[in-house]
């Protein structure tokens, strides 16, 4: 049997104000959680386990979002969703937990639902961590995170937290030939006394140093990092919407008539699309907005897309007249919400943003 375990009963306490972050809804209009897990080939799982508590449950209705969320691998009968009565006092603990309360045997990846890692695991049982080069990524927040120390054969020494001992930080992704062998780690370290919060990696650290597991360091090929809510609203930020208008924008501004007008003009502003391009390479999503009207939209989507810009809608036929955006706003997409910035006709959008 092959578990990949998603917990999800802390408090979120670095997201204030808001529902539990799992259930957090990603740009694209996903869930954070959803996200979590697109960097994992989950079809080499047996079993997918979210772990979750009771009082998340009835007061956001978690355990049906999850499973409208998961439909397609409740349909493949590959999704489990186990609630807990109360909040745990660490992830370990959830861990412990969950894999007593569904019986989980044979190998296990722990994940973390905060973060996205594209990584290949292995397919074989083994134990690892997987980390990232931290000298190949823009991180914030790194002393808070939990660091690897490999030796030349790539097995790991020691996973130290929040001390920056090497270049590796784990990111929360776990592996264990057998889920006993973490139950039995996590319940000796218990009977030492620990009041402080045993994280996963307290439990690693002991069975590498104590009980002499080898553990492999993984790389990942990609990662994003989600663990504050100041982080979260980064990937929010990068990927923003622009509506943009064309004439006085992308194009030199002409009309439908005229010696220069909407069949003929080809005068772009270049360093205007130079910054859309930037922006749609970042992330964003691009909307453009217009007064030319339908039987030109052709012949517009022909040279934005000669250009190198790609939209996710084209709006035509708009009233040559002012342009309101209302949004409402929220502690997950905080105030303001919209923003306007006018420009004068043809002139440089980068001054501005």
């Amino acid at each position: 049997m092959k578990t990949l375990l998603i917990p999800c009963a802390g408090r979120s306490s670095r997201f204030p104000n808001t529902k539990p972050k799992y259930l957090l809804t990603h740009p694209d209009g996903g869930l954070m959680i959803e996200h979590s897990i697109r960097g994992i080939d989950i079809e080499q799982y047996d079993q997918i386990i979210v772990t979750i508590v009771k009082e998340h449950d009835e007061q956001y209705n978690a355990s049906l979002i999850l499973k409208q969320a998961f439909s397609e691998l409740i349909d493949n009968k590959k999704f489990k969703l186990c609630i807990l009565e109360s909040f745990t006092k660490s992830a370990s603990e959830t861990v412990c937990q969950t894999i007593a309360k569904c019986n989980i045997t044979g190998q296990l990846i722990i994940k973390d639902c905060d973060n996205y890692v594209n990584v290949n695991l292995p397919k074989n049982p083994t134990n690892l961590c997987v980390g990232i080069d931290v000298n190949k990524y823009e991180l914030s927040n790194i002393t808070s995170k939990s660091f690897l120390y490999v030796n030349e054969q790539n097995l790991i020494k020691d996973i130290i937290e929040k001390k920056v001992v090497s270049d590796t930080i784990c990111v929360g992704v776990y592996g264990f030939s057998e889920a006993k062998d973490f139950v039995s780690a996590y319940n000796q370290l218990l009977k030492k006394g620990i009041e402080s919060e045993l994280y996963i990696s307290h439990v690693i650290s002991y069975m590498i140093n104590a009980l002499s597991y080898c553990f492999e360091a993984i790389y990942a090929n990609d990662y994003e990092d989600w663990g504050t809510i100041n982080e979260w609203l980064k990937i929010q930020n990068k990927m923003t919407t622009y509506f943009i208008d064309v004439d006085g924008v992308i194009f030199k501004n002409s009309g439908k008539y005229g010696l220069i007008n909407w069949c003929n003009n080809d005068n772009l502003i270049e360093s205007n699309v130079a910054k859309i391009i930037e922006l749609q390479k970042n992330g964003s999503q691009i909307i453009i907005t217009t007064s030319r009207t339908e039987e030109y939209r052709e012949a517009l989507l022909n040279k934005l897309n000669k250009v190198g810009i790609h939209p996710h809608a084209v709006v035509m036929g708009l009233n040559h007249s002012c342009r309101v955006i209302i949004n409402d706003f929220a502690p997950t997409n905080p105030y303001p919400s919209a923003k306007a910035i006018n420009i004068p006709r043809n002139g440089d959008i980068t001054k501005y943003l």
